[in-house]
């Protein structure tokens, strides 16, 4: 008995070997998305990531792997895509066919395997991303490279703090060597008289469209200090109050999240190309069986002749015929392929007549 028979005529095997290119092709463009992004993450937020670089690199690293040996599985498809349709009768097709559902299907479970673990790994980035930023804030005037970083994501993503712009005011980054802590001013504005803690952002906090001046450090614009009293809606305005943990992680988690749909659709595809490829496969074949290429003749995705399988119904008892007519079919073949190599062996005499 065969699985998932129908039967196809030469236009229907036609439009079923366009559907397996396209599909060959819709998976191509999908394994190029993968790597496009693994390479944004790699290129673009990796760099911003003061900790967990190298976890976050090589992930999508994989990722880019992978996507690249799914790239050259699918562009290798569009060439099975041929043999299927005009070289079925060959052993080579069937065994190369085998040898491309493997490899296919190792490539798809592995990104499977390599989506549900990047989203665990999304989650210990996120929790390194926010410990990582606070270090950098601790330090910022004591190493030069946090500065720098801590100055650049704040500034580029317009975010500030790791959760909040408060953050600040809660770490003890400013020091005795910048700020005279003995000064009656200091000592008004300090939250804890422990600790070295004010209201002071560095510059990079600012909002880069407000028309007026930002607000940031009530020690140095002591001009405006009215304004931190009177009106902290308009120091809150001049500043970028959002959390640079959610502007990190929104990219990459919208990648993460992305990649796993992109690998879904890939392993639905994958599925439906093996089926269609079986269906187009057999039907050649059995059409060239036949005897008939023209015409009709049944494929399917599991049947008599696969895997050793010799149960169910032959080529001729599905489609009607009996051993006497496809033995004339086949003496009719033999004879129109002599006459091709008789025609084929005549043609190049007549062309050396032609030249004399």
């Amino acid at each position: 008995m065969a699985v998932g028979l129908i039967k196809l005529s030469k236009k229907q095997r036609n439009i079923v070997y366009k559907i397996f290119y396209a599909l060959n092709v819709m998976q191509m463009l999908f394994s190029a998305g993968i790597l496009s992004s693994s390479a944004y993450v790699c290129l673009a937020i990796s760099p911003k990531i003061m900790s967990e670089k190298a976890e976050i690199n090589f992930v999508f690293v994989v990722y880019g792997i992978f996507s690249t040996n799914a790239l050259i599985n699918w562009l290798v498809g569009i060439k099975i895509c041929q043999k299927c349709l005009n070289q079925a009768n060959k052993k080579s097709t069937r065994s190369i066919l085998l040898l491309w559902y493997c490899a296919g299907t190792n490539t798809v479970i592995t990104l499977i395997i390599i989506a549900h673990l990047s989203k665990k790994a999304n989650r210990h980035i996120v929790k390194s991303m926010k410990n990582s930023i606070q270090a950098g804030m601790k330090n910022y005037l004591t190493d030069t490279e946090a500065k720098e970083l801590i100055d650049k994501i704040q500034y580029e993503m317009q975010c500030c703090g790791y959760d909040t712009y408060k953050d600040w005011y809660d770490v003890e980054w400013l020091n005795d060597k910048v700020i005279n802590v003995s000064s009656s001013r200091i000592e008004e504005l300090r939250y804890d008289k422990r600790r070295l803690m004010l209201p002071v952002l560095p510059w990079s906090c600012c909002k880069l469209d407000y028309p007026l001046p930002c607000l940031h450090d009530p020690v140095q614009q002591y001009e405006y200090t009215s304004v931190w009293a009177e009106t902290p809606q308009t120091v809150q305005d001049s500043l970028n109050t959002d959390g640079c943990v959610t502007k990190l992680r929104t990219p990459l988690g919208f990648v993460v999240e992305s990649l796993a749909a992109v690998i879904g659709a890939i392993t639905l595809l994958h599925v439906i190309i093996i089926l269609i490829s079986r269906i187009l496969y057999t039907s050649c074949r059995n059409a060239i069986m036949l005897y008939d290429v023209e015409g009709v003749a049944p494929g399917w995705i599991f049947g008599r002749g696969d895997c050793g399988y010799a149960r169910g119904k032959t080529l001729t008892e599905i489609m009607g015929l009996t051993n006497e007519v496809l033995a004339q079919r086949a003496v009719e073949e033999k004879r129109k392929e002599r006459a091709r190599m008789k025609s084929a062996k005549s043609t190049p005499s007549k062309s050396v007549k032609a030249v004399n």
